[in-house]
């Protein structure tokens, strides 16, 4: 399973202020803090690394089919690169450890998260609203499998966890929605299991 997350970095500055007395210490561990404290951009690096989180949580969640409750803290990030425009790491949530892959812009923060770092994901993403986002992908889905996209459409299960329903039976599930602000995407996974 994946998850991804997008941060509107414009958004996330007018909306969260990250240096307000308790912020860092409910999010972030101790070497967490230290990342986000000696960073040359402190502020990107905490969405950054609340983007590793947010996408190795739905991989967990959709994986385990955990309800979704999120404890930040739980989650251990650890960065094994960073450039201006990019970055990797691991999350490991309670012994299980998730890939992540960031794209990072002037403008957002976009990160993917997989149980292994040889899923093949493409990423999509969009400055708009997610409906752009869900009918590319529904269109993606029927070029892929080679079926009627007509047919094809959303549903979430009773933990929330979203999935493709093709004539009333639930047809794929390796996919990622995210929105935030004036940003939307998709991670999908087409590989044939």
């Amino acid at each position: 399973m994946i998850g991804n997350d997008i941060i509107d970095l414009s958004l996330a500055g007018r909306e969260s202020n990250w240096e307000r007395k308790g912020f860092l210490e409910k999010v972030f561990s101790r070497e967490e803090q230290v990342m986000v404290l000696t960073a040359q951009n402190s502020g990107q690096m905490v969405w950054l690394l609340w983007s590793f989180k947010e996408a190795a949580y739905k991989a967990h969640q959709r994986l385990y089919g955990h309800p979704p409750i999120l404890n930040w803290l739980r989650q251990k990030c650890k960065l094994t690169s960073l450039t201006k425009f990019s970055a990797s790491g691991e999350v490991n949530i309670n012994g299980k450890n998730y890939f992540t892959s960031s794209l990072i812009t002037s403008e957002y923060i976009h990160t993917t998260a997989a149980k292994d770092n040889k899923t093949p994901l493409q990423n999509v993403l969009f400055e708009g609203p997610s409906e752009g986002a869900k009918k590319q992908l529904l269109k993606q889905i029927s070029d892929h499998f080679s079926v009627h996209y007509s047919k094809l459409s959303f549903h979430s299960n009773k933990l929330g966890i979203p999935y493709i329903q093709y004539k009333n039976k639930s047809f794929f599930t390796d996919f990622s929605f995210s929105d935030h602000g004036r940003y939307s995407g998709f991670s999908v996974s087409l590989r044939i299991s």
